[in-house]
């Protein structure tokens, strides 16, 4: 998903539950600045303030990723970082200021934190870049071999594909091997893993098509790979190293539905998640981020927990609570139910959250009747494809036997 400023043209909800769908009117400009700091006086949905600079007035270090479950960090401080130039100076400087935050960093981030502290004690007046440049020979010939495997696992998976398209990948991976070749970071995955998608766009092998981009995709990259991190960021500044391995941990926030999908600037439709996980998502449906990431199950309801500790002590809106639970369950396609049982509603968010739930409740069913539809029609296929073949099978017989 694109992360960026938002708009003052924000939206007020107005419900109409006859259908799951919501319709907005536009809220006055300027409306999203925010000034409350308790929520008593919300009485319905509409009272609600549609603004994200609510989620900078909550404790920031409660705050935790709904998919990773890492403490995030408030971008105020990485913005501050930024413009102070703070990591224009010594690595052993450097290091003392991302030490805070090693907790926070994800893995590739966190090891490369740990490859600079332990050269920041050999030289501590050498810079970040300078330690990455100095380290980026033995990571780079690292990078190649892995890099050159995988070009090498594509080119033998493809064999028994027709020959246009072989001879397509040949050309292709021949081609990105010499920009690798090159050493001036002119590769890049994503160019090269929409090139070759492009290769199999009218192929009807399903299996064969997905196995080589499934290859295609594993070719590492600075978001995933100590490797091809030193890689790409020996080049960079200092300063960007360093902001570099704080920005993944930022604190953005996500559209649970996605924006290019009609999805709502409003607080009903913002939750928080790290920029990692906020990128990796994009604008795809939910569903996948959960499949790809399972542990998001325990942590998006840690993430519930903490909301409903904060909107039980005034410090969040109530209504944001039922609201975002109700938009979860309906963009996870009914798989991801968050229990928000320890809220404390008032009777009209009680009467309003049973109708959710009783709805809630109906989707889940008639899933499962879907599914038990869906069993029953492959048995009845499965059932015919075998009538129809003994019946081929017995033809087959009799016409042998009258040729006899």
């Amino acid at each position: 998903m694109r992360i960026g400023a938002v708009t003052n043209l924000l939206f007020f909800p107005k419900v109409n539950y006859r259908s799951n769908l919501q319709n907005y009117r536009l809220a006055p400009l300027g409306y999203d600045t925010f000034e409350r700091t308790t929520f008593t006086g919300e009485k319905s949905p509409e009272d609600v303030n549609p603004s994200r600079k609510i989620f900078d007035s909550l404790p920031q270090d409660q705050l935790t990723c709904p998919c990773c479950g890492r403490v995030m960090i408030p971008p105020s401080e990485i913005e501050t970082l930024r413009n102070s130039h703070a990591f224009n100076c010594s690595a052993s400087e450097a290091i003392d200021i991302l030490k805070k935050y090693e907790n926070n960093m994800h893995s590739v981030e966190k090891e490369i934190y740990h490859m600079l502290k332990a050269e920041a004690k050999k030289d501590p007046d050498k810079t970040l870049k300078e330690i990455l440049n100095k380290r980026k020979p033995q990571y780079e010939l690292q990078l190649m071999q892995t890099q050159f495997g995988i070009f090498s696992l594509i080119e033998k998976a493809s064999e028994n594909i027709d020959e246009d398209k072989k001879e397509k990948i040949k050309e292709l991976i021949e081609n990105e091997k010499i920009k690798i070749e090159n050493g001036n970071n002119e590769f890049r995955r994503k160019y090269f893993v929409k090139q070759f998608e492009k290769i199999f766009e009218d192929s009807d092998d399903t299996a064969v098509k997905e196995h080589l981009i499934r290859l295609a995709k594993q070719l590492p990259t600075a978001y995933d790979n100590k490797n091809a991190f030193i890689v790409k960021y020996a080049s960079r500044s200092s300063e960007e190293i360093g902001v570099r391995l704080l920005s993944y941990s930022m604190r953005t926030i996500e559209h649970v539905k996605p924006k290019n999908k009609s999805g709502e600037n409003h607080i009903f439709n913002y939750i928080p998640e790290c920029m990692r996980c906020n990128s990796f998502r994009s604008d795809r449906p939910m569903i996948q981020q959960l499949e790809e990431y399972p542990e998001m199950f325990a942590n998006s309801q840690n993430l519930m927990d903490t909301m409903i500790g904060f909107a039980n002590k005034g410090k969040l809106s109530k209504w944001y609570i039922i609201k975002i639970q109700e938009r979860i369950f309906e963009e996870s396609d009914g798989v991801l139910k968050l229990d928000i049982s320890e809220l404390n509603m008032t009777p009209k968010m009680k009467k309003e959250y049973d109708k959710l739930t009783q709805r809630e409740d109906k989707i889940v069913k008639e899933q499962e009747k879907l599914k038990k539809k869906t069993k029953k029609e492959i048995k009845k296929e499965k059932l015919k494809s075998v009538h129809i073949q003994k019946t081929k099978a017995k033809k087959s017989v009799e016409k042998k036997t009258k040729r006899k």
